[in-house]
């Protein structure tokens, strides 16, 4: 598969999950995404007035919450390059009543904004998932004011966050498939946070705080934590779909049972988690 294939593979597969996104979106945040957010948000200090861009928006749940700091008078970019993302978070804004927020389709990786220039970048949770996360990195530091921003959050080492590898340490043993080259796109693609450092860096930041958050992310029983993941993981949630109900079935078993160790007595499940933040400028 080429680059463009798998970029619109990526694409094609992210849209099929934005109606589950923006259901997530319309309800309380809880687990490691919302310490996630909650850092972010924390760390961009974004101010009324300001005006602010998130990349790989999703249905834009930490773009829909800064795009309350900054008011009114303040400006929301928030962008994915599914357009299906974008109009779910078009629905979001309305739904709450913000007149601040310009939703848009771009690609992180190949950012052509003009003579528009940011006060801070925000991105959770997608740079990992880039082909050339360099490229995207770059941009959003071209993207920015002088002594802007950019805000990021990515997912930490696999063996940190059994709560996605369970599934695909599932996958991979059913179909006897070697894991991923180190660097290949996906959840867990710049779970080093060295690498984290070496990107930003490299995209000419000076100031560069890296660190790692410790969570949670938590089910009300493994079927309601299988039944998510399934329906929010995109590419994971194609490969899923797609496969002949023997395979799926046998994929399903073999992950529930190595996530029982994770569940309680009464069926509640509390997956450990690792997030891998970034605050640049």
């Amino acid at each position: 598969m080429t680059p463009d294939e798998s970029r619109a593979a990526s694409q094609e597969a992210w849209a099929d999950s934005a109606s589950a996104w923006a259901k997530a979106a319309a309800e309380p945040e809880v687990g490691a995404s919302a310490v996630a957010t909650a850092w972010m948000l924390e760390q961009a200090e974004l101010r009324a007035g300001e005006r602010f861009l998130e990349l790989a928006c999703g249905a834009g749940r930490v773009g829909l919450a800064a795009a309350e700091r900054v008011g009114p008078s303040g400006v929301a970019v928030l962008s994915d390059f599914a357009e299906p993302m974008v109009e779910a978070t078009r629905v979001g804004a309305e739904r709450l009543g913000l007149g601040n927020v310009d939703a848009r389709v771009l690609d992180a990786e190949t950012l052509d904004l003009g003579d528009e220039r940011f006060d801070a970048v925000l991105c959770r949770f997608g740079f990992m998932l880039m082909a050339d996360p360099a490229a995207a990195v770059k941009g959003s530091a071209a993207a920015l004011v002088p002594d802007g921003r950019l805000v990021m959050a990515v997912w930490g080492e696999e063996s940190t966050n059994p709560w996605l590898t369970t599934i695909f340490e599932a996958v991979m043993g059913h179909f006897d498939a070697p894991a991923p080259e180190p660097g290949t796109p996906g959840p867990f693609a710049l779970g080093d946070p060295e690498r984290v450092r070496t990107l930003l860096a490299g995209a000419g930041f000076v100031e560069v705080e890296v660190t790692e958050l410790e969570a949670e992310q938590t089910y009300e029983s493994l079927d309601a934590w299988w039944d998510e993941i399934r329906a929010v993981s995109g590419p994971l949630a194609s490969l899923l779909n797609a496969l002949p109900g023997d395979d799926y079935e046998a994929i399903r078993a073999r992950a529930v049972g190595e996530a029982t160790k994770y569940a309680d007595s009464q069926g509640a499940v509390a997956f450990p988690a690792t997030i891998v933040a970034a605050r640049a400028s």
